[in-house]
């Protein structure tokens, strides 16, 4: 049996073996999706084995999409078998227990998932679907780009149609650069002379930040809400610059990184689906466990702050630390609580019962109960978060600002 996976990279996959990737490219605006697939197939396909497939996707791809590549593949001669959530086969395929949360880049939006295994098969639970994308991420880079070759040189790049279509093809790989690297360069010629534009990672990262925040929240309240859940990222959004501090916001402590082509293989492994007589097929979104994925196919661990360092145990209070532990310790001006911590009158933004920090399943939570917030690191805490050691915890604004620390080795609660 053979796998295919949609997404701003295709995959080919067979028995669990990852054969082939490709960008999808289409030629003229005549030529859809789906012929180009099918077209990339028939020159892909090994020679002599029979065309059945399995199709992974996501969310992102409509009734109609899938209507469409139905119908594109079957004229092919392809035998499609059914589509199935990529995020549900993937888990299942490796076996991963209980509930896992998983967030991956499309072109137009950024998906956050819920997935669940009963041991048998493994369902999604719910996805979050967020507006940017890729496609907002690279409009956010190229007005960096712009802005910083007009710092530099005085051209601006987006004056001129040639040199915004290169500027932007040429970011993705610019990106990649500057995540492995720390910088990219990129130089263009304009009348003769070659201007050159050097971006950071740092500054990229903050360009993102507005496209990304949306996500970081969606993280940080859904693995405060499941504690014990496993965080899944797409390949592609591992690789964007902001990407990490967007994912340390879930304070997981088992990450793992998607490849390209996991979901090609995972669903590669699925046994034939039974012939439907409408002729139709199914989307599977509960997915029975297809074949054990050998060893050297687990997905590979992606460190976060949480699964990187210690739980907090205290936090740093006028040179006292003070135990984060299984009894609950409200914070505020006036906190009224068998376990207190009472900060002074006149702390802008401060409420009388500001937040609430205890451990729980042996790590520290934080509960806000604010009117102007409390943030971790920066990052404004919607409901709940989990608290590292090394974190910076603020409490209203510009309110006060509390250092978490790990003093112990953190019994379980």
């Amino acid at each position: 049996m053979f796998g295919i996976e949609l997404g701003e990279t295709v995959a080919l996959a067979r028995q669990g073996e990852l054969l082939t990737t490709q960008a999808p490219a289409v030629a003229s605006a005549r030529s859809s999706q789906a012929s180009w697939l099918a077209q990339w197939l028939k020159e892909v396909w090994p020679a002599d084995e029979a065309r059945e497939l399995w199709v992974a996707t996501g969310p992102g791809l409509d009734a109609a999409a899938m209507g469409e590549l139905l119908r594109v593949l079957r004229a092919a001669e392809f035998s499609v078998q059914g589509f199935v959530d990529h995020v549900a086969v993937v888990a299942g395929w490796q076996r991963l227990p209980g509930q896992s949360i998983a967030a991956q880049l499309e072109a137009q939006q950024l998906l956050i998932s819920v997935v669940s295994n009963d041991g048998h098969a493994t369902e999604l639970q719910r996805t979050v679907r967020l507006p940017g994308g890729s496609a907002r991420l690279h409009d956010a880079w190229l007005r960096l780009a712009a802005q910083t070759l007009v710092q530099q040189t005085r051209f601006d790049p987006l004056h001129d149609r040639h040199h915004e279509a290169a500027l932007r093809a040429a970011l993705p790989a610019l990106t990649q650069a500057a995540a492995r690297e720390g910088q990219c360069e990129y130089s263009i010629e304009v009348s003769g002379q070659t201007l050159n534009l050097v971006l950071s990672r740092d500054q990229l990262a903050e360009a993102a930040q507005p496209v990304l925040q949306p996500a970081a929240l969606a993280l940080q309240t859904l693995s405060a809400g499941l504690p014990d859940a496993s965080l899944l990222v797409g390949d592609s959004l591992v690789m964007a610059p902001g990407a990490d501090a967007m994912l340390d916001a879930a304070r997981v402590a088992h990450a793992l990184r998607i490849p390209v082509g996991s979901a090609a293989c995972a669903a590669s492994l699925l046994a034939p689906a039974p012939a439907l007589a409408s002729g139709a097929v199914q989307y599977l979104t509960r997915v029975p466990w297809p074949v054990a994925a050998p060893a050297q196919q687990s997905l590979p661990a992606l460190q976060t702050r949480e699964s990187g360092g210690a739980m907090a145990t205290h936090l740093i209070y006028r040179g006292r630390a003070v135990p984060i532990n299984q009894e609950a310790l409200v914070i505020g001006r006036d906190p009224n609580a068998p376990q207190e911590l009472r900060l002074p009158e006149g702390i802008a933004g401060l409420s009388r019962r500001h937040c609430t920090l205890r451990r729980e399943r042996g790590r520290a939570l934080l509960i806000d109960h604010s009117s102007h917030g409390s943030y971790v690191d920066g990052m404004r805490v919607r409901g709940r978060a989990f608290l590292t050691a090394g974190s910076v915890l603020r409490l209203g604004t510009p309110g006060v600002e509390l250092h978490l620390v790990a003093l112990d080795s953190g019994a379980e609660a």
